[in-house]
């Protein structure tokens, strides 16, 4: 058995005390598979460096009445400089193990032939995966601290791993950290949810899924970065690292995932339209609410998503055959329609997506959005966000008197606004215009504050 009894640990730092872990207390024994689940920071990494004896903590006892591995992650417990046959004699000799058998085990299954004998620096990270899972699992433990190891590799290599500790150690105890859920939801048989230096222990996951939902608010507000969005260009190539860094994003096209993987095409296509809209100019996630529409049959919504992941950056010929096929299969002819790539300069000048179409239509069309088909239909005629603002404003809809919309249809999101209509303005002072627009309509307001006023094509079509 493991026992943490009243565990406490605080990290000293300039601006003061950081209480990681407070009064954590848990019994764990052989054959239970503990899930953690928290946030960022929350102190997963640091309660499995304790358990392991990484670390000691500040106050209240841990008690360890089995065997415990070295916290397993692809990080990797080796040195560097090493090749990897040096690192596994140096585990072996540790261990007091056999070195030829260990190296007989390793060479197998981490399959790195000749490259065992070179530095491990010199590895890719998926060959230094390969070696710290293989060297990991040399060792008998009675428990294994598993951080993050199932997030790498080829699905091979990770059925491999999962059969060698899973399978052939099904019977251990274990404690596991992952930001994908559903990996802890496939392997555990207790949970755990980590805030607020509380552990809170639960036997079903669904409850401790729920839970963990609403600790990292995904009702919360689309993140704004002021010092990220300073134009279009910078706010699509920070799109990717500030979403990923998002446990709300991370979370949900994790569900997507899982439910792409199912086949449950809907609700993988609302995962994963949930997440884009907290981040909308996050490429890669474009790509895959386009598989899934595709594959619900919904083909003008997933020429919309190819069209904006290329607008964002996604290389075209990735997304080039999907594209053709959904515009095939809702009998247009691609050829007519090519894709238009990413066009990195001012933001009048670059290729416009669906979040540029939803924030023109609350400004220009008194928030009335145009459907999937009407949408696909201006992103095919449109290579630039000016040249969409121009046939924007030439349509009925400008003119049209059409009711206040605005708190009916949701606001798009407000770094997308700024940036194409009021990137002139002081941050502050856009954010409180936009604020604004959620009561009263929005061109007006956006027009006196001289918003598109160096967009050539679009002030044309409002004076001409």
């Amino acid at each position: 058995m493991i026992r943490l009894s009243d565990v406490r640990k605080v990290y000293r730092t300039r601006s003061g005390d950081n209480v990681v872990l407070d009064g954590v207390g848990l019994e764990l024994r052989r054959g239970e598979r503990l899930g953690v689940l928290g946030r960022n920071g929350a102190g997963k990494s640091t309660m499995v460096r304790l358990i392991s004896g990484a670390e000691r903590p500040t106050s209240g006892r841990i008690e360890r009445h089995m065997s415990v591995s070295w916290p397993l992650a692809f990080g990797g417990a080796f040195q560097p400089t090493l090749s990897g046959i040096d690192n596994v004699r140096f585990i072996s000799r540790i261990y007091a193990q056999d070195f030829q058998r260990n190296l007989s085990f390793v060479a197998d299954f981490s399959e790195l032939g000749p490259y065992l004998h070179e530095p491990v620096r010199s590895y890719s990270s998926g060959m230094r995966a390969r070696l710290a899972f293989a060297i990991s699992m040399i060792i008998e433990f009675d428990c294994f601290l598993i951080d993050e190891i199932g997030a790498v590799g080829d699905a091979r290599f990770h059925d491999r791993c999962n059969h060698e500790l899973f399978g052939k150690r099904g019977d251990r105890a274990m404690v596991l950290i992952s930001h994908d859920p559903g990996y802890l939801r496939d392997h555990c048989n207790r949970y755990a949810l980590l805030h607020g230096g509380r552990l809170t222990l639960l036997d079903d996951f669904d409850e401790a899924y729920g839970r963990f939902r609403e600790v990292i608010g995904l009702s919360a507000a689309p993140v704004v970065d002021q010092a990220a969005a300073v134009d279009r260009t910078a706010l699509i190539e920070v799109a990717q690292h500030r979403a990923l860094g998002d446990d709300r994003f991370r979370l949900l096209v994790r569900e997507g995932d899982w439910h792409r993987d199912a086949g449950e095409w809907a609700v993988a296509e609302q995962r994963y339209a949930t997440a884009l809209a907290l981040h909308p100019y996050q490429r890669s996630y474009w790509v895959q609410l386009g598989h899934a529409a595709k594959e619900g049959g919904h083909f003008a919504r997933a020429e919309l998503a190819y069209r904006t992941a290329c607008a964002m950056g996604e290389p075209a010929a990735d997304v080039v055959e999907h594209l053709r096929f959904v515009m095939a299969r809702g009998g247009d002819d691609p050829a007519a329609w090519p894709i238009h790539p990413y066009y990195k300069g001012k933001s009048a000048e670059q290729v416009p997506g669906r979040p540029d179409v939803e924030a023109l239509a609350w400004l220009l069309w008194k928030g009335v959005m145009p459907d999937d088909a009407e949408a696909a239909a201006l992103l095919r005629r449109c290579t630039s966000c000016d040249a969409l603002a121009a046939v924007m404003v030439a349509e009925p809809q400008f003119a049209a008197p059409h009711p206040h919309l605005h708190s009916a249809n949701g606001l798009p999101h407000p770094e997308a606004i700024r940036i194409l209509a009021l990137s002139h303005l002081p941050y502050a002072e856009a954010y409180d215009l936009i604020a604004r627009m959620a009561d009263e309509p929005a061109w007006p307001l956006a027009a006196a504050a001289g918003a598109f006023a160096d967009w050539p094509a679009f002030q044309k079509a409002l004076n001409g």
